[in-house]
């Protein structure tokens, strides 16, 4: 017992407090003079509670607990009063004399080691953390004080130069006390400039005077760059801008912040230690899953399908019949042969087990007794009743109308009573279309009706045109609808020829034409529109559509004016049918206005076989210009090119601000005001102006242009009087490629729902997709309007299109691939295989959101619809023997419902060839299917993880790859060293036997085992002393190592 007693309390774990057994307390309190507890001393010593930590009984205050030395001696220690408390130690086995001793013998030592006690230290509050804390482990990484560039390398931020401070230029500017614990310090203008100007170009601050004047704050932020962070060998850094500024400080003040939290969680988590076990707060452990819930999932019981309901009714009278009894039965037992041809058997190969729910409900129909009196009528004419309505008089009508509220019969509370239902009624009715086709779905494919006749899901022709003077063996390069007009879609014609015969041909007059074919008329365009070189681009006025831009072959930009055209075209289709005369006429009357106005030229182009009556222009056929040799009133095609009617253009540019390569693409830029720093200003909701538009070319600038050139005029000059019109953009943008050379751009995306924003997409020829913003940063005179250039494609950009569902998604097509990317991503979304033609043309459909249209050089059409599937084309269809070099759907109106759009779909396809066609497109591809445009944003949510995934995946596969390399050479390596050692030991077998030395048996034995079974002993040494013949004959050996002899 002596020995349980004197084990002392058990260890206490990690900031917890000692807790003294009950067996030590009473033994002190024996050596006092206090009378023991019996149970205490012959007892062993209550266990501690492992939750706790406190003893069976009370646990002992912290002041009151025994001091042992390291042996575990106690150790005398004066109470408050200076009498001297000693603790026991091991026991004398209960032995009464041996304590009294032990007791004397520490009551003397006590008295001489007599001190007073220290009061313990007064609590100390805690500051409480705050209302919003989270630890500091669970923050997100704080923001870098640096940039970084494309290769992850770290670079200073935007309005941040560094630069290298002697030890003169601290000491001088007064950041001598910079260094680890504060790296940032503030400099006032004042005191740089006054550096700078004290000591001129021998200044650390000389080259950033401008800057330093320019900055938009005061004082100025400079940090330490600590071990050479950009490689440029400077030791620090200076903020030039309020923005880089306030990210410093935000910075500075973030790491102060944590710091301190993290020394409120260290005080807090102390204090928390200190405390009793059993006053410590429970940390509660997230729930982890061992299986339970599958097991308790498995033992319970839920229906899975709807229940079988059984209704089982009789007539009321049948109720209470004796002899009626109603109970289940098997089915065989009521099989009756005579009424039933299957007899019932048990599938032995279908067992299934069913939860039966006895439900039963009495109920019975109202009963109600009618009566009809009707005439009499002869066979076969129906019974027929007539009856007078009932009607109240007047006296009955006002009394019924004049009763109160809450009286029976009172009409104003019926009319409350009905009045949300009415109102919910009328509401029905006013959004329910009357002129919906219920039936037109139900044999819709899309909606999984499947069927349909054969054209209603293929793609067909509807239409061709083709021109032998104008389109005939020329390349379709544009197309464009006219977007108030159905049925007239317009196409630019150009020569089908290399860049070295363009050049060779240069300085020759080629005009080229724009071809505006209408429906009624496949034979014989409705306008020609003539250029004085070849367009490759062009695009008519969304909100104005009599305006028509495009951009040439040498970099300038033409307009034409279609608002005289349209009544001319009308009296002449209503007067003469086409005639000269009615030409003229419309001529005529287009003219009077001068050469603002568009001049119209009958004269078919050179290549004309026949000629006809030609004009000078309006003027000119107002006159009665001059008459051809052919009959006008012939019907034959060349007398129909004869009444075509060719415009010419109004404004072109100036070839010295225009392009200086080909025009590539152009885009209308809708409901906006643009500044010559290219700053948009919207003009608001429902605005009727389109004035500006974009081009792009190969010379690596897009230029913004105004239409309304009128304002170019000078003072005192007439609306006629163009010769001395300079048309000029007001805004340029260069941008520069991956290789830092022009950008040889190809096409254009701009998001016109934010083009506040200045943001847009290009495309090059190099295959590159820039990002860029077209908006000129203030005070910066060539600032660098690429925000991104990244290489999408090995060839040109040949499509760059936005997505009319998603305005962040963009498609490119280029080379035998295309791509889907999201603004502001680095790598794509997605990105289809390689094609076996090369991709000449692309576009998203109107209507649908996952489908694609893509056409390649073998003339064949594909659609890809993403949810159908995303590793080959939903369809291909050839469409022509030629390449297909551009695509265009016809235009809908932006108030036609779903319905109206899905209702005809026409796809305009040009080929390499002229001929311009017009497919239908099946309804199974013009219809969207049920909820497609969420199914496509769930598609493309399932892209984005996969490349975050890939992307976290992305550094333990460049180390297996690199540890796989390692091993790898490590093989090699061994493999060389193995064969060296090997051809070494053969050689030195080889010269032994030819200096006559036998091998020895391990030799031999080794030898053995290094070849292949198939080679014994014998052939080795037969195959050595060929090797030594043949040696000796090549000098290489002296003839007594083969024993003399030689070949």
């Amino acid at each position: 017992m002596g020995e349980e007693a004197s084990a002392g309390p058990p260890p206490a774990e990690e900031g917890e407090v000692p807790v003294v057994p009950e067996t030590a307390g009473a033994a002190a309190e024996d050596k006092l003079g206090t009378a023991p507890d019996e149970a205490a001393l012959d007892g062993p010593a209550p266990a501690v509670d492992a939750q706790s930590g406190a003893a069976g009984t009370d646990p002992v205050a912290e002041d009151d607990a025994p001091v042992t030395d390291a042996e575990g001696a106690p150790v005398p220690v004066a109470d408050g009063d200076g009498s001297a408390v000693a603790d026991a130690t091991d026991g004398a086995e209960g032995q009464q004399g041996g304590a009294s001793a032990e007791a004397s013998a520490a009551d003397e030592a006590a008295a001489e080691m007599s001190v007073p006690a220290v009061p313990p230290p007064p609590p100390v509050e805690l500051e409480p953390l705050p209302e919003d804390y989270v630890p500091v482990k669970d923050l997100p990484p704080m923001a870098e004080a640096f940039g970084r560039n494309e290769e992850g390398k770290p670079v200073p931020l935007h309005g941040v130069e560094s630069l290298f401070l002697t030890g003169t230029t601290i000491e001088l500017v007064g950041l001598s006390g910079l260094g680890p614990d504060r790296v940032m310090g503030e400099v006032t203008k004042e005191v740089l400039l006054g550096d700078i100007q004290f000591r001129g170009a021998i200044s650390d601050f000389h080259a950033l005077k401008a800057r330093i004047q320019a900055a938009d704050y005061e004082p100025l932020l400079i940090r330490i760059i600590e071990d050479d962070l950009y490689g440029d060998g400077n030791n620090f850094e200076i903020a030039l801008m309020r923005e880089a500024g306030d990210l410093w400080r935000s910075i500075s003040e973030e790491a102060a912040r944590r710091a301190k939290l993290l020394e409120l969680e260290a005080a807090h988590a102390a204090a928390e230690r200190a405390k009793p076990r059993s006053k410590r707060a429970r940390k509660v452990k997230p729930w982890q899953s061992m299986g339970s819930e599958l097991d308790i999932e498995e033992a319970s019981v839920r229906p899975r399908r709807e229940p079988i309901r059984l209704v089982v009714q009789r007539k009321r009278r049948e109720f209470h019949q004796s002899g009626v009894k109603l109970a289940d039965k098997d089915a065989h037992e009521l099989w009756n042969s005579s009424q039933m041809e299957c007899r019932p058997f048990k599938d032995p190969n279908f067992d299934m087990r069913r939860m039966e729910q006895d439900v039963s409900v009495q109920a019975v129909a109202p009963l109600r007794e009618t009566s009809t009196q009707s005439s009499g009528a002869i066979p076969p004419r129906p019974a027929t009743t007539q009856t007078r309505a009932l009607d109240l008089d007047e006296d009955a009508k006002r009394e019924l109308l004049q009763r109160p509220r809450n009286t029976s019969g009172s009409v104003a509370d019926f009319l409350e009573r009905v009045r949300d239902q009415c109102e919910v009624a009328l509401v029905q009715n006013e959004i329910t279309n009357v002129f919906r086709d219920d039936l037109a779905a139900l044999n819709d494919e899309a909606d999984g009706g499947g069927g349909g006749s054969r054209k209603e899901t293929l793609v067909s022709e509807a239409q061709s045109f083709t021109h032998l003077t104008y389109s005939k063996n020329k390349v379709v390069s544009a197309i464009q609808w006219l977007p108030h007009r159905r049925g007239v879609v317009a196409v630019a014609c150009t020569e089908a020829q290399s860049h070295a015969e363009r050049v060779a041909r240069m300085g020759r007059t080629a005009p080229a034409h724009i071809l505006l074919w209408n429906f009624r008329d496949p034979i014989h365009p409705e306008l020609v529109l003539q250029s004085p070189w070849e367009v490759f681009a062009f695009q008519f006025n969304p909100l104005q559509p009599d305006l028509l831009t495009g951009g040439c072959y040498n970099g300038q930009v033409v307009m034409w004016d279609l608002s005289t055209e349209v009544d001319r075209l009308g009296r002449r289709t209503a007067g003469s049918g086409g005639t000269v005369g009615g030409a003229a006429k419309g001529a005529e009357s287009g003219g009077s206005s001068g050469a603002a106005k568009a001049q119209v030229d009958l004269t078919p182009p050179p290549s004309a076989p026949t000629g006809t009556v030609s004009t000078g222009g309006a003027g000119a056929a107002a006159t009665g210009g001059g008459t051809g040799s052919g009959d006008p009133a012939g019907g034959s095609s060349a007398d129909g090119d004869a009444h075509i009617p060719v415009v010419k253009h109004r404004f072109m540019t100036d070839t010295q601000f225009s392009h200086h390569q080909v025009v590539t693409d152009l885009q209308w830029l809708p409901g906006v005001e643009i500044s010559h720093r290219g700053k948009v200003t919207k003009l608001g909701e429902g605005s009727k102006e389109c004035n500006f538009f974009a081009t792009i070319a190969a010379d690596g600038k897009v230029l913004f242009w105004d239409v309304r050139v009128e304002k170019l005029l000078k003072k005192g000059k007439k609306a006629d009087d163009l010769l001395d019109l300079v048309w000029k953009p007001i805004h340029s943008v260069h941008l520069i490629s991956l290789i830092g050379m022009d950008l040889g751009g190809t096409r254009l995306a701009f998001d016109f729902r934010r083009l506040e924003h200045g943001m847009f997409f290009a495309g090059s020829f190099d295959g590159e997709l820039v990002y860029a913003d077209f908006i000129k940063p203030e005070g910066e005179e060539n600032p660098d309007y690429a925000k991104s250039c990244l290489q999408a494609h090995v060839g040109p950009v040949i499509a760059l299109e936005r997505s009319p569902f998603f305005e962040d998604v963009v498609l490119t097509c280029g080379d035998w691939q295309w791509q889907l990317w999201q603004e502001g991503s680095s790598t794509p979304l997605f990105q289809s295989g390689y094609a076996q033609d090369y991709y000449t043309a692309a576009c998203w459909s109107p209507t649908r959101p996952a489908v694609l249209y893509l056409a390649d050089q073998s003339g064949s059409l594909e659609v890809w619809d993403l949810l159908d599937r995303s590793h080959e084309p939903s369809i291909r269809v050839t469409l022509a023997a030629t390449p297909i070099m551009s695509l265009a759907f016809n235009p809908m109106p932006a108030a036609a419902s779903a319905a109206q759009q899905a209702a005809q779909q026409l796809l305009a396809v040009g080929d390499a060839t002229g001929v311009l066609r017009i497919m239908e497109l099946p309804r199974n591809l013009r219809r969207p299917v049920h909820n497609e445009k969420k199914l496509m944003g769930t598609w493309l949510e399932r892209q984005q993880q996969r490349l975050a995934d890939v992307g976290a995946r992305q550094p333990a596969r460049v180390g297996a790859r690199k540890e796989a390399e390692e091993r790898k050479k490590e093989a090699e390596a061994a493999a060389l060293a193995e064969a060296a050692a090997r051809e070494a030991a053969a050689k030195d077998a080889a010269a032994a036997v030819a200096a006559g030395v036998p091998p020895s048996p391990a030799d031999r034995k080794d030898r053995k085992g290094q070849h292949p079974a198939e080679f014994d002993e014998k052939a080795e040494q037969e195959y050595l002393k060929l090797e030594a013949r043949f040696k000796a004959q090549l000098g290489l050996l002296p003839p007594e190592a083969n024993g003399g002899t030689a070949f």
